[in-house]
């Protein structure tokens, strides 16, 4: 490791292992709160601070509102 900010030489010894295991359990360490993104049908969209349902990638298309209850005005 080269670092200019370091006063001497740095080395780090790790020990690596491999799980036999063909299909091991991955946890995540994934916090869900004040998540803002939100996956509606396959498409994942973003909540803004103020609420507003937005895109997450270019040109994408805009949710279908089957997925929403609808409301008589």
């Amino acid at each position: 490791m080269i670092d200019h900010a370091l006063t001497r030489p740095y080395s780090k010894t790790q020990k690596a292992t491999r799980n036999p295991d063909p299909r091991p359990v991955w946890h995540s360490d994934v916090c869900s709160e004040n998540n803002a993104h939100i996956r509606i049908g396959n498409e994942p969209y973003y909540l803004s601070a103020d609420g507003k349902l937005m895109p997450s990638k270019k040109n994408q298309a805009p949710p279908d509102l089957s997925y929403f209850k609808q409301t008589g005005k």
